[in-house]
C-alpha cells in the first residue's frame, strides 16, 4: 500500500529554526483567499501578530503556513519541496 508522505516546501534549515526562549507560537488570523480577503492585508495581519518574531525571517517562513486555510493551504501543501525559502 502507498502513503503519501507531506514533505515541506521549505528548506530543513528553516523547519529546524528554533523559537527564543519564552515565546510560544501566535494564534494567526487565517485567510483562505475568499473573495473579499486581500492577500496584501493578511502578510499584514500576519507580520503583527508575529510580533518580535517577524525580526527572523526564518521564523516568517516556518509559521505562514499556521496562517492559511481552504485553498491557500492546499497551495502550500502541493508545493515542490525547497521552492519556498524566502
Amino acid at each position: 500500500m502507498n502513503h503519501l508522505i507531506f514533505v515541506f516546501a521549505f528548506p530543513d534549515n528553516i523547519l529546524q529554526s528554533e523559537l527564543p526562549r519564552g515565546y510560544k507560537v501566535p494564534k494567526f488570523l487565517k485567510f483562505g483567499h475568499e473573495l473579499e480577503e486581500s492577500t496584501i492585508e493578511h502578510v499584514a495581519h500576519f507580520q503583527i501578530e508575529c510580533g518580535d518574531l517577524a525580526i527572523d525571517e526564518f521564523f516568517k517562513i516556518k509559521y505562514f503556513p499556521s496562517s492559511l486555510t481552504k485553498n491557500t493551504f492546499i497551495w502550500f501543501t502541493t508545493s515542490p519541496p525547497n521552492s519556498i525559502y524566502t
